[in-house]
């Protein structure tokens, strides 16, 4: 269900992209082992909050990437950050854990919560997430997803 809403919101942009069906991945590990595509970026994405504040954010870095809470959380200045519980995550961007992408901002409401994206990601040339969905995968070139980000106008942070 969720790939046909991201897949019909890429198709109306004219952008291009795979999409790839495969067996269910719980981690970032599984897929970057399942979903072999080669000169592309692996992602994970993290749906945070401001430890101190309701503010939420949604960071992607690179699957293996280790996430620095209180580095991501300078960028945006604030302590720390932490997960948002799983309740946070259906109410705000229609998704459950293990299916988390920014593609789930097709499904939020306000436009309020930014993306912090690793400078790696932002400047490779491919790259590939969940359509909301753990047994799929939309490959698409960076450039695109950048148009994607534009359309629907979401404030980005690339961070280090």
């Amino acid at each position: 269900m969720y790939s046909n809403i991201v897949t019909k919101y890429l198709d109306s942009l004219s952008i291009q992209y795979t999409l790839l069906r495969h067996p269910a991945v719980v981690t970032t590990e599984q897929s970057h082992e399942i979903v072999v595509v080669d000169n592309c970026c692996s992602c994970k994405s993290l749906y945070v909050k401001d430890k101190k504040s309701p503010r939420t954010f949604l960071v992607v870095l690179p699957f293996d990437k280790r996430a620095d809470m209180r580095g991501l959380a300078s960028y945006v200045g604030t302590q720390k950050f932490e997960f948002v519980t799983e309740e946070q995550l259906f109410e705000d961007l229609g998704v459950h854990r293990g299916s988390v992408s920014p593609f789930a901002f097709l499904n939020e409401k306000c436009n309020t919560i930014p993306l912090l994206i690793d400078r790696t990601l932002w400047e490779s040339s491919r790259i590939k997430f969940h359509p909301c969905d753990n047994t799929a995968t939309v490959v698409l070139s960076t450039a695109d997803f950048k148009r994607f980000l534009q359309a629907i106008n979401k404030q980005v942070i690339v961070v280090e």
